[in-house]
């Protein structure tokens, strides 16, 4: 069931809307093992419901009237803590809604609860979460990935409809992909960040996941648009994509990628080209292209992301809100405890990699370099797209592994990325999209800037062709 209708099902009165999320209460809490939710309260839930029964009385139903989202817990709402994953803010109450979630609220959707993350966004499996892993719904000895594991997880569990997550080198794309779901993440400044926590400023993004691209679509178009709160947001006043019915192939240019020049699961190769297989059916030409510097993405991200890191984290030192060590004597002792005791290896990883690259003794110089080859990352993604309509490539070089199967491996965390994070870099926008049933490869359509409703009427069109 789509958002459609779902919302006419509760408006014409063919589903009781406090029946059915008595009964979506229990379904969540029959699946406590999977460890989906940090914050979860009932009682929010029927107030939300009693808010917009009372707002309906004149039937001027909201567009997501009584669909159920959840949110990754990086997104602030007042209802609700905001950990972010993390012991540094185990018990934090934010005191004001994110944009994305006051028009959520506008339109009556009923937010379910904050779902689990990576500790503060960083890592791709779950497991660095101060409150345990996620499971993957299709497979419990499986992570979701990450790092908005709840979200991709609550969706694939039939919790929710839709759920917001945040995409910084593919923490929406990736556990959609593990979760075979769909994943989008729109362009650069489409939908404001007011009141989601930053990782890494120059590339994060609110992502979209869902069962569905026309549910990805309806949402875009009520959150999206220009935010006064964000300086990075559009200047559209709105966002309003369109799916074209008669939108097909024919005469599309779809660039590919040559998988032999890259390390990848041999399952993912294999989904990719029946993928490419397909498309090519449908009346696509097939374009391969050729990147000189792709295969630095992952080296690339690694630095510009923990260099953002190191400068985001130092707001976190316990003294005006968060975690607070008992253990000091002197200032000294209270930072270095507070952010020993409150922060996770990863997240500890990364700041000190961030650190050491924008080190003034060395002049900043991999930091730097990392923003030249960006550029010029860039600059090649441009060019491409004077040849073709859209890039198509895998989203993940691998399938979910075993929980724990890694955790001995920090480096593992950066493997599945390679077509996720150039997309963060230069700012285009991507959607992925399941290839087939279960534990399978997706794909991933990458679009030129401001170019998100040709690849969600692409992603569109594949659904339905593929069903």
């Amino acid at each position: 069931m789509n958002i459609n209708e779902l919302r006419s099902s509760f408006i014409s009165g063919k589903l009781d809307l406090r029946k059915f999320y008595s009964e979506l209460i229990e379904t969540i809490e029959s699946k406590k093992d999977l460890n989906i939710f940090i914050s979860f309260n009932k009682d929010d839930i029927f107030r939300q419901i009693e808010n917009i029964e009372k707002k309906n009385n004149n039937n001027s139903h909201g567009a997501l009237f009584g669909i159920p989202v959840t949110l990754k817990d990086n997104i602030s709402y007042d209802k609700l803590k905001m950990t972010c994953g993390s012991k540094m803010l185990e018990n934090f109450e934010p005191i004001f809604n994110a944009t994305v979630v006051d028009k959520l609220i506008k339109e009556d959707a009923i937010i379910i609860g904050k779902v689990n993350m990576d500790e503060f966004a960083m890592g791709s499996s779950s497991e660095t979460s101060y409150f345990g892993p996620t499971k993957n719904p299709i497979d419990n000895t499986l992570i979701p990935g990450g790092s908005s594991s709840g979200s991709a997880a609550s969706v694939a569990a039939e919790m929710a409809l839709i759920s917001l997550g945040s995409d910084s080198g593919g923490s929406v794309r990736q556990p959609a992909s593990y979760c075979n779901i769909y994943g989008y993440m729109p362009s650069y400044g489409t939908i404001s960040r007011y009141g989601v926590a930053s990782m890494a400023n120059t590339l994060d993004q609110v992502g979209i996941l869902s069962n569905c691209v026309e549910d990805i679509v309806t949402t875009t178009n009520i959150i999206g648009g220009y935010d006064n709160k964000d300086m990075n947001s559009t200047l559209n006043e709105k966002v309003n994509f369109q799916i074209n019915e008669d939108y097909n192939f024919k005469g599309k240019k779809i660039g590919v990628i040559d998988l032999d020049k890259f390390e990848i699961e041999e399952t993912v190769k294999e989904d990719y080209e029946l993928a490419v297989s397909k498309i090519k059916s449908l009346g696509a030409e097939i374009i391969e292209l050729d990147f000189k510097y792709l295969k630095y993405s992952t080296s690339v991200y690694s630095v510009v992301m923990s260099s953002e890191v190191s400068s985001n984290m130092s707001r976190f030192d316990g003294i005006r809100y968060g975690y607070l060590t008992d253990e000091y004597e002197t200032t000294d002792d209270l930072y270095i405890n507070t952010r020993s005791e409150g922060f996770g290896e990863e997240t500890q990883r990364r700041i000190a990699m961030g650190t050491l690259f924008l080190a003034a003794e060395n002049n900043q110089k991999l930091y730097k370099q990392g923003q030249k080859v960006r550029k010029l990352m860039s600059d090649e993604f441009n060019t491409q797209f004077e040849k073709v309509d859209i890039i198509l490539t895998p989203t993940t070089t691998n399938l979910p592994y075993e929980l724990g199967s890694r955790v001995e491996d920090p480096l593992s965390v950066y493997d599945s990325g390679t077509f996720n994070v150039p997309v963060n870099l230069c700012g285009l926008c991507c959607i992925s999209i399941p290839v087939r049933k279960g534990i399978s490869g997706s794909i991933q359509f990458i679009g030129k800037r401001y170019e998100d409703e040709e690849i969600l009427n692409a992603a569109y069109y594949y659904e339905r062709s593929n069903n």
